[in-house]
């Protein structure tokens, strides 16, 4: 019997244990653009209605936005992935529907059998009926087969049984699970028309806005340009101490490690805070709907709660410490042939030379107190190279 059952739910298993796997990566997928989805409206609200239409403001909803486009779609293959469930646990039920008849059908014959030959009387005469003692005792022999094998038959149906009522029980809940997550996205689709009706009526505004917005975007390439030279500055003073044109041509066999290790952890480092969102990815960063508003970006822009530490995303070393007009301080920790950079911190408390560890705290991240937002930039290099860190942190 249990030969049986196994052959006809094995493949249906299989099936299962891998949409069990997909639901799970569905999941986490969900709960990340939950969570940013959370911290981008706790960033709207904490701003004041008429102070909103701001280019950080505008990128906080981008998020948003683009968080919840990729929770619909996540919903999207998790109904999918329910109809293809529901689908497969439809042709199981057939199977042991098919499966289970049959057996009744086997059943019944040997009811009937037995019917025929239910007294001790007619089983005698049965087998004394044998042509000769060996076939006396063949027909002695198959009585007593065909008891335990009725005997089996009826288990084998009971389990059949239970087992159609459980994938029944079972089909009743993926179709009630795929209508709520259908209706969700209906929820969460009229969400996102709201969310886009409200940036375009945020693009309009700053539009009109336009002078203010050219001010600050040249007060970020200006802050970005000072930046980079500082790093470069430093880099380049490292490799004249060095006297080599490779500057980490003569790191420490604990450097070289530490920096061999920061490479193994691509992908994996922890935030440089401990909840964000990125709202200035690397490259050129440019607003829909507003002319010249594009800034290229040297690493990455979080947005954050008010007050929300900095810390390093791996252990290092403090190579400096600077200040940069309207960027407040920088920390620029050192891990082996990489550097990690942190801008736009107040109350710093390293100091260049210190050794620091993954997630120790290095400083606070500033809050525009005209948005209620705090921001950090944070940027990743390996010698002369910038890299895009939004590659090697976690999603």
């Amino acid at each position: 019997m249990n030969r049986i059952v196994a052959l006809i739910l094995t493949p249906f298993l299989f099936t299962m244990f891998l949409c069990g796997q997909s639901k799970e990566e569905l999941q986490a997928a969900k709960q990340r653009a939950y969570n940013d989805i959370k911290l981008s409206r706790e960033l709207i609200e904490k701003t004041a209605a008429e102070r909103s239409s701001s280019i950080r403001q505008l990128r906080i909803l981008q998020k948003g936005i683009n968080s919840r486009a990729s929770l619909i779609s996540s919903m999207e293959k998790e109904v999918e992935m329910l109809g293809r469930n529901i689908q497969e646990t439809g042709k199981k039920i057939d199977q042991l529907s098919k499966e289970n008849k049959k057996n009744k059908e086997e059943y019944a014959r040997l009811i009937y059998y037995a019917y025929r030959n239910h007294t001790e009387y007619e089983k005698l005469m049965y087998i004394l009926a044998g042509s000769s003692i060996s076939q006396s005792y063949q027909r002695y022999k198959y009585l007593k087969y065909i008891g335990k094998y009725r005997v089996k038959k009826a288990m084998e149906i009971e389990a059949l049984i239970v087992e159609l009522d459980k994938q029944k029980e079972q089909l009743n809940m993926l179709k009630n699970e795929k209508l709520s997550v259908m209706e969700a996205i209906e929820m969460e689709r009229d969400k996102l028309f709201n969310q886009r009706r409200r940036k375009s009526s945020m693009v309009n505004k700053l539009r009109k806005k336009e002078s203010q917005l050219q001010k600050d975007i040249k007060k970020k390439e200006r802050i970005a340009r000072e930046l980079e030279a500082r790093i470069r500055e430093i880099i380049e003073e490292e490799a004249r101490k060095m006297n080599s044109s490779n500057i980490y041509g003569a790191l420490t066999p604990e450097q070289e490690l530490v920096g061999s290790d920061f490479r193994k952890n691509k992908g994996k480092l922890p935030w440089p805070v401990e909840k964000g969102i990125i709202t200035g990815d690397f490259g050129l960063n440019e607003v829909k709907g507003l002319r010249g508003a594009g800034v290229q970006n040297n690493g990455i822009d979080i947005s954050s709660t008010p007050g929300i530490d900095v810390r390093a995303v791996f252990e290092g070393e403090v190579k400096k410490v600077f200040a940069i007009l309207g960027a407040n301080y920088t920390v620029l920790i050192r891990h082996g042939e990489y550097l990690s950079v942190y801008q736009n911190l107040i109350n710093v408390r390293v100091k260049t030379g210190d050794k620091v560890l993954t997630k120790e705290k290095l400083g606070e991240a500033f809050t525009d107190r005209t948005e209620n937002v705090s921001s950090l930039h944070f940027e990743v290099w390996r010698e002369r190279n910038m890299l895009n860190p939004e590659e090697w942190i976690s999603k």
